[in-house]
């Protein structure tokens, strides 16, 4: 398994890269578009997609190179690459993404209104000359209904129907809001991406990925806890016959990949694990994503979300997020490293009496207050309640599962004012948010439980918890010291203490350090 790190917070003149997405061209050409953010947040605020290119199978990739570049607070992301190998000569590349003004997904208002600022819109870009020009538009006037307040596409890769009734049907799913409710639907095209429409509604679902199988059916997978949710349309995605968790696929929700062979077989990209954003997987499936046989890890520690694709050599290349989210990263391996399930499984699942996990989520940059305070006229996010919203459905920044509405929307001119200059590593003051999971596997209940951090500061408390249960924390902070940046990395220790049911007392300790430079 060879890798190349295609992105390094804070190098290339941003402070954040998130929100991989990657395909395979008609001329073997890997595509890579992701987001390049001027400071951790989501969108709405000013965020650019970036690509590289690569025409070698991965051993070199282009220089990285602005994509779409955002106005003042807009900004563009989450982009997903849709190929088209049956249109003209060298085939067609459409890119669908998010275009924000100051409401993002979840503070979007009704209607398509281009000149609205409050409402979040689906932008395309297409190319049919294998990536050199390409002609941009919006198309949120084609997906988006009068129920609808939120919609965007699912970041990564879609899909093509191959074979069947709908040869040559293009498929690319969306997240879609309502005003209680978050749900996914899958969206199809037979013009070649000119014309899009929503089939079937995925009820639960979030971000899914979604491939069009050698017998004309199409799979789909979507993130949601503790599995993740698959799905089965014979009609080309306009209804479904199947929707169940598939309890293979353990999922902290998170947004995985799907994708199929030359051969037939069945790849996806997953979190293996039910809680935590780690243990990025990769599976193959021989019968159409029925059963998972074999597999490789391709990150134990801290990673996110991924995109996978078979290379014009033969091997699979993956492009994900690492180590929370610092880099974006490509890997590539050879069909002949895959292991059997069980020994691939059984490598990174650990069994113990107390489990006691820690995991860097992300890194939210130190932030000057008094010069934040100082800009009063920049706009502000419109104020959503996201206490409606399970807590994994809502946004990555803010508290756990947060939010940014009701805050300002900076400039990257002001925001170099208030982060101070891009630069790589930690820097003082920066935030460090980690996740925690502590699971019971003895026969009996633990109580007195005390998590303290590496100053002796208790971070949470348990009476108890019972045999065979676990409890997670999602937002444990830590700063970044001064001796933290002079020393060249952040060590934080975590240690858990508690009792077992004959008043023994037991303790736990995790480690985590993190180059400052």
């Amino acid at each position: 398994m060879n890798q190349q790190v295609l992105a390094v917070r804070g190098v290339g003149g941003y402070r954040q890269y998130r929100i991989p997405a990657m395909a395979v061209t008609t001329s073997g050409r890997i595509i890579s578009i992701y987001d390049a953010r001027a400071d951790f947040d989501d969108l709405p605020g000013p965020v650019d997609l970036v690509i590289r290119t690569s025409d070698d199978n991965g051993a070199s990739w282009s220089k990285q190179e602005v994509f779409r570049q955002h106005e003042g607070v807009s900004g563009f992301g989450d982009a997903s690459i849709v190929i088209d190998p049956s249109y003209g000569k060298q085939g067609r590349i459409i890119v669908l993404y998010q275009w924000t003004r100051i409401a993002g997904f979840f503070e979007s208002t009704s209607g398509t209104d281009l000149n609205d600022p409050l409402i979040a819109h689906i932008a395309r870009s297409i190319s049919d000359d294998d990536g050199v020009t390409w002609r941009h538009d919006v198309i949120t006037d084609q997906l988006k209904d009068a129920s609808t307040l939120g919609i965007f596409a699912t970041s990564g890769m879609g899909g093509r129907i191959s074979s069947g009734e709908f040869p040559s049907r293009l498929l690319q799913t969306f997240v879609l809001r309502n005003k209680s409710e978050l749900l996914s639907a899958i969206g199809y095209s037979d013009d070649h991406g000119e014309n899009w429409k929503l089939g079937a509604r995925i009820v639960g679902g979030n971000e899914t990925a979604i491939a069009g199988l050698t017998d004309g059916s199409v799979l789909i997978h979507s993130r949601a806890t503790p599995h993740r949710i698959s799905g089965r349309s014979i009609d080309g995605g306009v209804s479904l016959t199947v929707l169940e968790p598939d309890l293979a696929l353990p999922d902290p929700s998170d947004n995985g990949s799907l994708a199929v062979l030359s051969s037939g077989d069945v790849i996806c990209t997953h979190n293996h694990d039910p809680d935590l954003r780690r243990n990025t997987v990769i599976k193959r499936s021989t019968d159409a994503g029925r059963t998972w046989t074999s597999g490789i890890c391709i990150e134990a520690d801290s990673s996110a979300y991924s995109t996978a694709c078979e290379l014009v050599d033969g091997d699979i290349g993956v492009l994900y997020e690492r180590n929370a989210y610092q880099e974006i990263v490509f890997v590539k391996f050879s069909k002949n490293e895959f292991q059997p399930i069980d020994s691939f499984i059984n490598q990174t699942e650990q069994s113990m009496d107390i489990e006691f996990t820690v995991v860097p989520r992300y890194i939210r940059p130190a932030r000057n207050q008094e010069v934040e305070a100082q800009l009063t006229n920049a706009p502000t996010v419109p104020e959503v309640n996201m206490n409606i919203f399970n807590i994994k459905e809502r946004k990555e920044v803010g508290t756990a599962g947060g939010t940014t509405s009701g805050d300002s929307l900076f400039t990257t001119e002001e925001l170099d004012k208030i982060l101070g200059p891009i630069k790589p590593g930690l820097h003082e003051g920066d935030e460090v948010r980690f996740s925690a999971r502590i699971s019971n596997q003895l026969s009996c209940p633990v109580v007195d439980l005390k998590i303290t951090d590496r100053s002796g500061k208790i971070i949470c408390e348990f009476d108890s918890i019972t045999a065979g249960s676990k409890e997670c924390l999602l937002d444990i902070r830590q700063k970044v010291t001064s001796d933290d940046v002079t020393g060249g990395s952040a060590r934080f220790d975590f240690e858990l203490t508690g009792r077992n049911a004959d008043s023994e007392k037991f303790k736990k300790k995790v480690i985590r350090e993190i180059p400052t430079t």
